[in-house]
This record gives C-alpha cells, structure tokens and sequence, in this order.
C-alpha cells in the first residue's frame, strides 16, 4: 500500500539505491535470449542501450563444451594454428587421424596428450562461445560491463580456488567484461573468511592491464547467516582486493524479500549506511584506481586445473598457504602461465603440474636473481604428465613418493583438520611439528636438507641457483600453520560470533611463521603494520591514494602503528570512519576496531 510504498522511497534515498532493473534501468538479464536474437533484442532496447551499465548473461553459469560430429575436426584445426603436430599430441602419432577430441577422465591414463589438448580445446571453445555473445552486447551497448556471477562453492575441489580459465583467461580475452562473484563465504567452513580474497585476486588477474574492466561482487549482508562486524570486514577486504561494483545481492527483511536471502538485523543496515558513507569519501579513488601490484606471486595455470591439482588435501593446502603469506606482511598478486615474472621478487607454487615452456620461464628467472618456494609435490610433473625435469633441477630434489593417508585428509579446514592425524612430524630443536594432509618423500640433488621429518626424508630443502634461491617443502604449510588456532567444534552456521563459521583463527604455528618471514627480504608489504593480523592494501589512483585496513585479529587493535611508504607519507590523510589520529612523518597511530581507509591525496 501507500505507506509501505512510501518507506520504500525514503529507505533506497537513505543508502541512495536504484533499481536498475526497471523499465528504463541500466541492468538486463539476458541468459533466456539466444545468441541468434541478441541484436534485435538490444536493437528494440531504443535509446535505455546507451544508459545499459551491467547486463548479466547469467548466473553460476557454466562454460559451452563442444559437443557433436565437428569436434574433433574443430579441435585439430584449433591444434593447427598453434603450429603443433600430431605428435605433440599423441605420441608416434603421424598423422591427424590418429587424433580424437577426448576430454574424459579415461583419457587421462591412457592418452596423457590427447586428454590435455582435448581439455584446453575445450576450455578456449567455452571462451570463444560467451564472447560470441559478449561481442554482440558490445556493439549494441557500448557502455555496458558484461558478465555473469561466478559461484565460489562449485566444483568442489575448486572452492575458492576458481578454475584459471573462467575467472581470469575469459576476461584477458574480453570473453566476458565485467568479473562477477560473491563472499557466500560464512556457507563454507574454510579455514578463514579472509581467504574470500581470493576470488578477489583471481578477478583481479583477469582485469591486469585493462582498466575499463571493473569487478563486480555481492557483498552479502543477510542476516540471519552473516554478522555486521565480518560483513564490514570482507567490504572493506573487497575494496582492498579490486572490488570497484558493489552488489548487496538481497537488502530487504523477510517480509519482503524473494529468495531466502534477507536482511532481518537492524544492526547489519546501521552497519552498512555507514561503510557505504564512508566510501563515498573515496570511492573516486576506487573507481579511477588498482591495487598497487606485489612483489610476491602465487602460481595458478589452466595446466594444473587439468590434471586436477586441486585435489584431496592439496585445495585446502593452497588456500591456507595464501592466508599464511598475507599475514606474514607479503601482499600477492596471481600469476598464470604465459605471464611475465619480470617484476617479481617471490614465487609460491602449489601446482604438481606446471608446462615445460613455463618452467623454462621460472628456471630462468630463478637463475636471475628470484626465489621460489614449492610446496609438496609443486612442479614435479609438466602438462602431459611426464616428469618435469626443468624444475626437479631447479628445485633441486628428486621425488620417491606422495604420501596422502585417508586419515590425514583435509578438505574443509574448520570441518577436517581438527580431527586429522599427522602424516609426519618436522624435527626442530624446539620440539617436533606435526604436517597434515601430504607428505612428499624426496631425496636431495643438489638441495640442501634444511629440515627433516622424523621418518627421515627431507622436510625442506634450498638450492641455490645462479644468483637466486628455490625452496621445497616436502609438505603442506598451510595446514600446519593453521592447526593450532583451529579447535575440535561443531561445524555449525550459527549467526554468532562464537559459531565455527564466523570464528577468526589468530593462533598459528610459530615455525611456519619463521619459515615464510623469507619472502618479506625482497617483497615486503610497503605499509607495514603493527598488528601482523591487521591486513593493508593500497589502491592508487590519479585522484590519490587509499589504504585499506582490515582488521582479523581477535578484536580492537588500540593505538594501531602504520607505517606508510614515502610515496604515501607525503600526501594529506583522512580516514574514512573520521577516527582521529597521530601522524609523525611516515607514522600514523589510530585505534582500529574492524575496518577503516586511511585516505591520502
């Protein structure tokens, strides 16, 4: 009625929203259009083609596969163009009859090339399939970003870890414009929602070097399922990461919404109203404005996504990896294959599966002057499957075995961790470290021994090569890492700060943190905090700067110390919250509860 109509009106006034979807907005959906029809749809938009901002083409969508009799003749004449022969493909092969577009799981044993190949047709066939329509859009509706919501959850053994050429690859050949997901992340017992960052840094790959391109991302406030204070927190991470859409998905109480998403906490709509005001002070610089690259790199390949590198423990033992890095004071940016290492100091590497073309790249950049850390297993085996010599050379061991017991499985940290049994232990002199998940068994040469388990083969090995360094950890980092902050409790979804979903680890094992302070020697974070646990990003615009501050500590980090880098100290500071502060030249102290921007123009 008028009333309900009426306090519509003043609350989307108050967070100063719009329903873009209405006739004349500048949203579509387009998913239930053909490709064939797209021009004449946009043709009878009339003169709303000019106001179109955003046009989804669909959600948790799905790449198209090739399918029917032309695939495998598509599929050669794609191989074709990339200079291979037959026997590239398929060893002793000698003619193009030889070869058959299989991408099935019975492939991967019994025709390691045609499997690989078969796969990455496929992916550039999905690509090429959206950007047909995507093309279309373009042209009709020029000042549109076009995309569609990716899901974090799905598949499994890529939860928040997406599939290299969905979240990047399709956007660096403007397959889709605008990169599109979402923090649903409170649905997931993961070992951290800070690790929500990285859909964030995927997204963030894909739009290098194309500044027209802007992230879109639910930041998801329903209540119940999400708490105010973590809501703030992965706003404000999001922002730090590349966010530049901001999309709150459903914003209404239950009365009113339409899915079984709503906003029924007026503490969640008091917490908004703020950040969104706050933003208003810098969302110039958000807009116009990228995250000032790394020194550091985490490795990511559609070869890896192939060969399902992702796998058992090995997903979890990324995505901790990831978290453990940034806590040390070493932001990351990700690196896929084919992209330059030039301005890296650091790479991590997690993948057991990296291309020989790209291992010449690393063994070259190693050899001038880089570091690379690999994880067990990482780089031992190239896109066919065969042994990857370049890196076992560069690294420096030889690999005997993977060991990944049942009993020692972690998929979800929060769920299996706790209760996993170590699948070795690290002899130190202060006492010995429990590694879960997978253990590698490798014999040194030319490394190294650093550190060994207590079953006697090397746990950590270094090499040094030429003018740069290679470390293996013969296990998974992360996990040990995140294992003492991570108790025996209900994995529940409760809207409390004590629920697993919601609770932030802050106790970590003291020898992983010695053992990734070595990245902080040449790719160090240039804003340094006080509180390790307080995370800070910079974005950099022409209009000035912002430094992001999210805080996972335990809870307010009183008289804060930051220190910014020259570049920044010289500019004049705000903050976004209007939280008062001290400055002495490059020192800036505050008081930080759980997220803040520290604004410099």
């Amino acid at each position: 009625g008028p009333k309900y109509d009426q306090a519509v009106t003043e609350f989307r006034k108050m967070f100063a929203l719009k329903d873009t979807s209405l006739k004349g907005g500048s949203y579509i959906d387009v998913r239930s259009i053909p490709t064939a029809k797209l021009a004449e749809y946009c043709k009878n938009l009339g003169p709303r083609a000019q106001r179109i901002r955003c046009v989804s083409l669909g959600d948790e969508i799905t790449l198209p596969k090739p399918r029917g009799a032309n695939a495998t003749a598509d599929m050669i004449a794609w191989l074709k163009s990339y200079d291979l022969q037959p026997k590239d493909v398929l060893p002793g092969a000698v003619n193009w009859d030889a070869i058959k577009y299989d991408p099935s799981e019975a492939a991967k044993a019994t025709e390691p090339g045609v499997f690989y190949w078969s796969r990455r047709y496929q992916h550039t066939y999905g690509i090429q399939a959206i950007k047909n329509r995507t093309d279309i859009l373009r042209k009709h509706l020029p000042n549109a970003g076009i995309g569609a919501n990716y899901s974090p959850h799905y598949p499994a053994e890529h939860r928040y870890l997406g599939e290299v050429h969905k979240w990047v690859t399709i956007f660096r050949e403007e397959g889709m414009t605008q990169p599109w997901s979402e923090d649903y992340i409170f649905q997931m017992p993961v070992a951290t929602q800070q690790m929500n960052n990285i859909n964030l840094d995927l997204l963030r790959a894909g739009v290098r070097g194309k500044p027209e391109q802007k992230i879109h991302y639910y930041c998801m406030p329903h209540w119940p399922g999400q708490l105010p204070e973590n809501w703030r927190r992965l706003f404000y991470g999001a922002l730090g990461h590349g966010m530049q859409v901001v999309n709150l998905f459903e914003f209404r109480p239950v009365h009113a919404a339409y899915t079984e998403n709503h906003c029924s906490n007026p503490e969640t709509y008091r917490t908004v109203l703020r950040s969104f005001r706050e933003l208003g002070l810098f969302e110039d610089i958000i807009q116009s404005g990228r995250k000032r690259p790394a020194k550091a790199a985490l490795w990511f390949s559609e070869t890896a996504d192939i060969w399902s590198d992702n796998d058992g423990s090995f997903a979890a033992g990324k995505r901790t990896l990831y978290s453990a890095i940034i806590h040390q004071g070493t932001p990351l940016d990700f690196i896929i294959e084919g992209g330059s290492l030039k301005n890296y100091r650091v790479l991590f590497v997690a993948d057991a599966h990296v291309s020989r073309r790209d291992s010449e790249v690393i063994s070259a950049w190693v050899k001038a002057g880089g570091t690379l850390f690999a994880t067990a297993g990482a780089g031992m085996f190239d896109e066919l499957n065969r042994p990857n010599t370049i890196l076992r050379t560069v690294l420096g061991v030889n690999p005997a075995g993977l060991d990944t017991p049942a009993a020692s499985y972690v998929g979800m940290v929060k769920q299996e961790l706790p209760f996993a049994l170590p699948v070795d232990e690290i002899v130190d002199g202060s006492g010995n470290t429990p590694v879960y998940g997978v253990r590698s068994r490798i014999s040194a040469d030319g490394a190294k021994v650093q550190l060994k388990f207590k079953s006697g083969t090397p746990a950590l090995t270094l090499h040094s090569q030429d003018r740069g360094l290679a470390y293996y950890a013969a296990f998974l980092p992360g996990l040990t890492y995140f294992a003492p902050g991570t108790p025996k409790v209900p994995v529940d979804r409760g809207t409390t700060a004590q629920a697993s979903a919601h609770s932030i680890p802050t106790r970590f094992d003291a020898g992983i943190v010695k053992l990734l302070q070595f990245a902080n020697v040449t790719a160090a974070n240039p804003v340094e905090c006080s509180e390790p646990l307080v995370e800070a990003n910079i974005i950099d615009s022409p209009k000035g700067s912002v430094v992001i501050l999210s805080n996972w500590s335990s809870g307010p980090v009183n008289a804060l110390e930051i220190t910014l880098p020259a570049d920044l100290a010289k500019k004049k500071l705000t903050t976004a919250s209007g939280m008062v502060f001290q400055q002495d030249g490059n020192k800036v102290t505050l008081d930080l509860n759980v997220a803040d921007a520290l604004i410099l123009r």
